[in-house]
Order: structure tokens, then sequence, then C-alpha cells
């Protein structure tokens, strides 16, 4: 009986040793197909995963890792493929699965189904915001506006680094006539990307924002428009949740004021009206704010950001930072080489500062 024990023991060492030195290559291949993915490589990337997969066909990782190439080379079906058999395999895989897995079913034009996955992906990974956006994301391709804003408040709020879902929620917050909301979660993106291509599309949106709402009608009359929706809250009532009407009131009478400046006054630029509204906003939304709670989303999250900023004086840094993209205009360029010690102490309380984690 000794002896067979020492035989069975000797095999089972034997396998687990085979196994063990059959793991090293294949984890070394997968690990070369990454890097290959992130040199944009994929080809010679799937080449390795393959490789790798001929050793251990069930390799999670490498299976992962080649539907995400798939999925980036447009490649969807093979990639749906893939994350079907793993998230049936293992409910309880990594959150970025089930978001190729959506992701190649949106590429497919499939927006149900890719809800579908999303949604599956949340139940086992609640706190991913990557599932959160790129479900948003695919919310708003099919039209679902208010469940993507949703999402992507979501997203924000588990990550508040994460410049995308605050890019993406002002757009679709901006396009829904919510203003204020909208200039919020911008604002915030530029703050994170000041610098980036994506900052240079998007600030005009920010600025149109600013400046809306006020039109000269005649050498001494001035027009002041203000949207339905913008005066009304997110649920469509006007003591309701995420309500900004005396808000966007403010910015519609600052933009009218500043079409028809006192007579013998200096006409600020474009970038002091911006800072001088801005500035307001913040210290109206303040003032709204203590006298009454407030409720949503808005409100809660990006609110008290933009409170704490304007009362330590960083309403110049930031007006400024976040039009670093316009490198044509003299005035936004001087004042950044002027002032790097300003915007340093900005970004880094910006950097530090304390996001809630759970948002009404």
């Amino acid at each position: 009986m000794r002896v067979l024990i020492v035989l069975l023991w000797s095999c089972c060492f034997g396998t687990v040793l085979a196994q063990s030195n059959n793991s090293t290559p294949v984890r070394e291949l997968t690990q070369e197909g990454v890097r290959l993915y992130d040199a944009g490589k994929y080809n010679e990337a799937i080449a390795k995963y393959q490789q790798a997969l001929a050793a251990a066909p069930k390799d999670e990782t490498a299976l992962s890792e080649l539907a995400l190439t798939y999925n980036e080379l447009g490649r969807n079906a093979e990639a749906v493929a893939i994350c079907e058999k793993l998230v049936k395999t293992n409910p309880d895989i990594d959150a970025s699965v089930y978001v190729t897995y959506g992701n190649s079913l949106d590429a497919m034009k499939k927006s149900k189904q890719a809800n579908q996955a999303y949604e599956q992906g949340l139940k086992r990974h609640p706190d991913a915001y990557s599932l959160h956006y790129n479900a948003g994301v695919a919310q708003a391709t099919s039209g679902q506006i208010p469940a993507s804003i949703n999402s992507f408040q979501q997203a924000v709020a588990l990550n508040p680094r994460h410049g995308s879902s605050h890019m993406s929620l002002g757009m679709m917050q901006l396009g829904s006539h919510a203003r204020v909301p909208g200039m919020m979660a911008l604002g915030r993106f530029l703050v994170l990307e000041p610098h980036s291509a994506r900052a240079a599309q998007r600030l005009p949106l920010l600025d149109q924002a600013m400046s809306q709402g006020a039109v000269k009608t005649g050498e001494n009359s001035i027009s002041i428009n203000i949207s339905a929706e913008a005066l009304q809250g997110a649920n469509g009532k006007s003591k309701g949740s995420d309500n900004f009407g005396p808000a966007e009131m403010l910015l519609s009478i600052s933009s009218a004021a500043a079409l028809m400046p006192p007579p013998g006054m200096p006409v600020p630029t474009p970038i002091e009206q911006f800072s001088s509204r801005f500035g307001k906003l913040c210290k109206v939304l303040g003032e709204l704010d203590e006298k009454e709670t407030k409720t949503g989303f808005t409100w809660n999250y990006y609110v008290p950001y933009f409170v704490e900023l304007e009362k330590k004086g960083f309403v110049p840094a930031f007006t400024y930072l976040v039009h670093a993209s316009k490198t044509d205009d003299t005035e936004v360029q001087q004042w950044l080489a002027a002032h790097p010690a300003e915007v340093q102490v900005f970004q880094e309380w910006s950097k530090n500062y304390i996001w809630p984690k759970a948002v009404r």
C-alpha cells in the first residue's frame, strides 16, 4: 500500500510540475501579445495569443485578450463568440470581458443584446465604472438618453478621473437642454484633459453654453431666452431633482449685460467674460445650496466642487486652464505662461479633492 501511495504521489507531482512548466510559456506568450497589442501590432498579437491557446485552449487571459484584439480589428463576431463562452464558463470573469462582449455587440448594431451584456456584467461587477460608461455609450447610440445620462453619472461617481465619462455626460446633458449640469461635467472633463485634441473639440460647447441665452435685437434692446427644459428639473418639475432655474436665469442675464456694457467702460474680452460669469455662477450655486437642501446628481456631485473652487479663488486658473487647447489665442497662452504657480496649485487641489462616493 505504501508503495502504491508513493507511486500515486509521484505521478501527481509529475503532472503538477508539467502544468507549472507549461503555464510559464503560456503566460509569457500572452504578455508578449499584450505588448504587441499596445504597440498597435494587432495581427502579431493575435498570433501570440493563438500560440498560447494551442498549449492551453481554455486559458481565460489569452482568450479575453484575443477577443479584445478581434474587437479592435472589427472582427466582432469572433470576439462575441469568445466572450459568450467565457461568461458562460465563468460568470464572475473580469469586468473587461463583459465590456468587450457588449462593445462587440454594439459594433454589430445589436444594441439590445449589447445592453444585456453590460447589465449581465454589472450584476457581477456593480462597481466597474467601465461597464457603466460603455453601457452609457450604447444607450446614447440607441436613443436612450435618460438611461445614458444615468450610466455616465454612475461612471463618474465610481471613477472621478475618467475624462471620457465626464465628457460624455456633459455632451448628453447639453443636448437635453440641461445647461448648468452639462457645463459642470464638461468643465470637469477639461480640467482633466486641458491640452488634448478632444479638449479642443469640446471646448466650443462649453463656451457656447456659457454665452447663450441673450440676443441683441436692436441698438438698445436685448432679448433673453431660456428654454422650458432648462427652467425645469431633471424630472420635469420646477422644484424637482437637479433644478437650476435661478442659475439659468443668471447666466442669461450675464450674457445680456455683456452685450451692452456701460458707456465708456472697456468691453471685456471673451475669456474675461467667461471668467466673470463662471465665478458668479459658482457663487450663486453656493448661496442657493445654503438656503435649502438641493437634490439630484449635479447638486450633490459637481456643485460642491465648483463652489469650493470659487471660494478658494481658483476661477481664473480654471478659466485659462480649460481654454489651454486654444493654442492660437495669445491672451490665453500668455496668461498661462505668466501664472504657472497658480495653475499648479489649482491642479493639485483638484487632484486631491475628495469626491462623494455615494451620490443621491
